[in-house]
């Protein structure tokens, strides 16, 4: 079984050896050139990622994205939600398995379904995720 090296900055490698479990990352497509950075598929990492490459500023500001070829002008506020539709990172009810593209809409699914009330949201995984596992886990080759 061939291992792929992920570049992960050093809080997303710090965090898959504290809480001892994978995390799902993603390769970093923004602008001309990407950085080969690879990411948590989460708002909080992906505006982390976005400041690092230069794209800060207030919420409110306009930007266009440059994801993958993508050139749609939006607010730099929704840019991390717009990157994350990007990679295919969705949320699920708990209770009937309604997909929906963001938390903020799961939620008010699930605070308008009387079945789902005590639901939780399950994340959906992108289709180019990749594991990082915490360096203590050993791989062991079948024969």
């Amino acid at each position: 079984m061939a291992l792929n090296v992920l570049n992960v900055g050093p809080q997303t490698f710090h965090r898959v050896e504290r809480c001892g479990h994978p995390l799902v990352v993603y390769e970093c497509r923004l602008g001309a050139v990407p950085c080969g950075m690879f990411v948590e598929g989460t708002t909080t990492a992906v505006s982390t990622h976005l400041r690092e490459h230069g794209i800060p500023g207030p919420d409110n500001a306009s930007t266009s994205c440059s994801w993958a070829g993508c050139s749609k002008t939006l607010k730099r506020g929704g840019m991390a939600r717009h990157i994350l539709a990007h990679l295919g990172v969705k949320v699920c009810c708990s209770v009937c398995g309604v997909v929906r593209c963001r938390l903020d809409l799961l939620r008010a699914h699930i605070r308008s379904s009387e079945l789902c009330r005590f639901a939780h949201a399950d994340v959906v995984y992108g289709p180019e995720g990749h594991f990082l596992v915490p360096t203590s886990w050993t791989v062991t080759a079948a024969h």
